[in-house]
């Protein structure tokens, strides 16, 4: 049953720390400089696999069910979401001295084989998107997947 995920870190400042003894501040960079943390808080998922199906499930806060598309083809569940920035009107004097809220596209892929593509079905529930990949022994694997 196991299942080949790809880690999305990239751990080359952990690796360097391992065959050269760098700390991660070595250069005077904070601890968590090359965190993308922001990309680590959206999409961190959950896979789960029994003998009849995958289940997946995704935080993608702030994001409304139509910026999301999911879709399965070639053996990949591939998430797509979208997010537009917050534009505050009220202040008509741009008093702003601080902005975190921030626009753009993220994805996801997640090599699931061997799916019923036909069956899968995605639901979309306070910010958290759950997908059900139902397993088959052959056929069709291209679908255009709708969110409830």
């Amino acid at each position: 049953m196991a299942n080949d995920m790809m880690n999305r870190r990239n751990d080359m400042m952990d690796a360097m720390n391992d065959w050269f003894g760098f700390p991660r501040n070595f250069l005077g960079f904070p601890r968590n400089f090359f965190d993308d943390t922001e990309i680590e808080n959206i999409m961190q998922s959950d896979v789960a696999e029994t003998d009849k199906d995958y289940t997946v499930k995704i935080d993608m806060p702030g994001m409304n069910k139509e910026d999301i598309n999911v879709n399965y083809k070639d053996g990949f569940l591939t998430v797509v979401g979208s997010r537009k920035s917050f534009k505050d009107t009220s202040d008509k004097d741009k008093n702003i001295i601080h902005k975190e809220r921030s626009e753009g596209r993220i994805s996801r892929s997640y090599r699931l084989p061997n799916i019923v593509a036909s069956e899968i079905h995605a639901k979309y529930d306070n910010g958290v998107l759950t997908i059900t990949l139902p397993k088959q022994n052959a056929g069709d694997d291209s679908n255009s997947i709708h969110i409830d």
